[in-house]
């Protein structure tokens, strides 16, 4: 009975990480894609689009962020943005070889989150399917691994592994293993911190994480040392020695990296504390703020569903006596812990910051569900199901920002199918756009950000002269409005639009380059055994996309 029961949870298990992935090739039909999906995997825009690095750094270039590590004269591409690593970009390669498309990412988190529920389960002992129906209490915690602005799922499994390790190293036999255990949990910590600093905001709940294991092991931190001495040396050391290089290293300004951390502008004011939580509150109060930056849904009486459904769960695990009864009380503390030193933040407002306190809540509420008789358990699925169909249902009623809506999506996939990447130089004036078209689409693609391009006239002078130096023409891509994009430095050194298409508030405008005056003399690149020019063509036959302009 018990092997039945088994194949049938594996097979249940199995089909579900399908729907997710499912779910996640269909998703950017519903949450278009907002501007800092991408900003994780810069360093693999660079090195896939070899063009890129003989491009200005306008801001956030190819280059602009790499670092030379103490006593080297070598740059590297530690860092995809200023306070983000560039090992994001190592994980997601193969998601992007293998679907060459935007999609890759949300596939990427659809896995990640599976992931999560059965590194969570090992953790806790539960079924992977209690974490995963703990993980769709909370809306934008399920959602933040799909729509990864963190980077999220990343994150969240360093996180579990180093947890793991650190169990591991307290459980060894031998000191050897030990100390080995206790290395790669180290090591584990300093990649997380490598993929995004603030993986920081973790640390003290993974401090007392390791202090209650260590006291349900071994009694007393006398004892604890006595025993485990090694290993917490070897486990310090594996995090500190190379988060220091790290640190140490310096970018282009001359700067340590270490100096990001100031950029998060820290306070322990309450005051300061007090306005970090309430922009992080409405992720447990109002289950429709589920993706702000990629989508408004309208609101609904089920909107409180989550906070009362989680605190009706963790009471009832609270109720009942035995040692999970501790196990759930702890990670709520951690949960607490967290929660308080994101909120000191002046810029915690946003989900991949609410899944930081969030985690350990989802890890309480399955311990809680586990303990749960298995009535209760099945109420709270069927409340989870009704929240999400509730979702669903409100999506045709759903609006978008400007720098997420579907236009956008629209526009870069048109211009990716027409050729367009490849036989121009795409200057973009909004961050959403940059960041995927400079790692998707042709190798030979040329992708330049410059925010407020139409009214700077020499920055606009510069990329026409660069775009007639390499023999294209110019592809401006926006979303303002037609005379704050026509302006008249565009006019006066571009002259009139060759072609314009539209996809919603979304504009793409070829220039010819050929008539740019005040440019250095260029032979132009020679057109022996070149590709022969792909035809733009016309605008898309849909008529919502359709506008020229001669």
């Amino acid at each position: 009975m018990d092997q039945h029961r088994s194949g049938f949870r594996a097979l249940a298990a199995a089909g579900g990480a399908a729907v997710l992935v499912t779910l996640a090739a269909l998703s950017p039909r519903v949450l278009p894609y907002n501007m800092d999906e991408f900003v994780h995997y810069h360093a693999l825009g660079c090195a896939t689009a070899p063009l890129g690095k003989d491009l200005p750094s306008f801001r956030d270039g190819c280059g602009l962020y790499d670092l030379r590590v103490p006593f080297t004269r070598t740059w590297l591409p530690l860092r995809s943005y200023y306070y983000i690593g560039s090992l994001p970009s190592a994980v997601f390669y193969p998601f992007w070889l293998l679907l060459d498309d935007p999609v890759a990412a949300r596939v990427q988190g659809a896995l990640f989150f599976v992931a999560f529920a059965l590194l969570a389960a090992r953790l806790l002992g539960v079924s992977p399917v209690l974490v995963a129906l703990a993980g769709l209490v909370f809306p934008a915690f399920a959602v933040a691994f799909l729509v990864d602005e963190g980077p999220v799922g990343l994150s969240a499994l360093l996180l579990l592994l180093a947890l793991l390790a650190v169990r591991r190293s307290l459980q060894a036999e031998s000191s050897s293993r030990a100390v080995a255990w206790a290395t790669g949990a180290g090591l584990t910590v300093f990649v997380g911190l490598w993929v995004k600093l603030i993986f920081a905001w973790w640390l003290p709940a993974a401090t007392l994480f390791a202090v209650a294991e260590m006291r349900r092991h071994d009694g007393t931190a006398r004892v604890a040392l006595r025993r485990h001495g090694a290993a917490l040396l070897a486990g310090a050391l594996a995090l500190l020695v190379p988060l220091l290089v790290l640190l140490t290293s310096v970018d282009i300004d001359g700067h340590p990296y270490g100096s990001a951390l100031s950029r998060g502008r820290l306070s322990a004011e309450p005051a300061q504390i007090g306005a970090g939580a309430a922009r992080l509150v409405p992720y447990l109060t109002d289950a429709s703020v589920l993706a702000p930056r990629n989508i408004s849904l309208p609101s609904s009486a089920l909107d409180g569903l989550p906070v009362v459904l989680c605190a009706v769960i963790l009471v009832g695990g609270l109720s009942r006596r035995g040692p999970r009864r501790a196990e759930i009380a702890g990670w709520i503390v951690l949960a607490l812990v967290t929660f308080v030193l994101a909120a000191t933040s002046a810029f915690t407002r946003w989900p991949h910051h609410f899944i930081f306190p969030a985690l350990f809540l989802v890890l309480a509420l399955a311990l809680a569900l586990d303990v749960s008789h298995r009535p209760a358990r099945l109420v709270a699925t069927a409340l989870v199901v009704v929240l999400w169909g509730s979702l669903a249902l409100r999506w045709p009623s759903a609006t978008y920002p400007r720098d997420s809506s579907p236009g956008k999506d629209e526009l870069l996939s048109f211009v990716r199918g027409r050729g367009l990447d490849q036989n121009t130089l795409q200057v973009h004036s909004s961050w959403g756009t940059y960041y995927t078209a400079q790692l998707f689409g042709h190798p030979e693609r040329m992708v330049v950000f410059v925010k407020g391009i139409p009214d700077d006239r020499e920055q606009l002078q510069e990329v026409s002269c660069l775009a007639r130096e390499h023999g294209r023409r110019l592809l401006l891509i926006s979303s303002r409005r037609w005379p704050r994009l026509q302006t008249d430095n565009v006019s006066g050194i571009l002259g009139r639009p060759a072609q314009t298409w539209r996809f919603g508030d979304w504009w793409a405008v070829a220039y010819e380059t050929d008539g740019v005056e005040g440019c250095s003399p260029s032979a132009g690149p020679s057109d022996e055994g070149a590709a022969p020019p792909v035809d733009p063509g016309g605008p898309p036959l849909s008529t919502s996309a359709k506008d020229e302009r001669t």
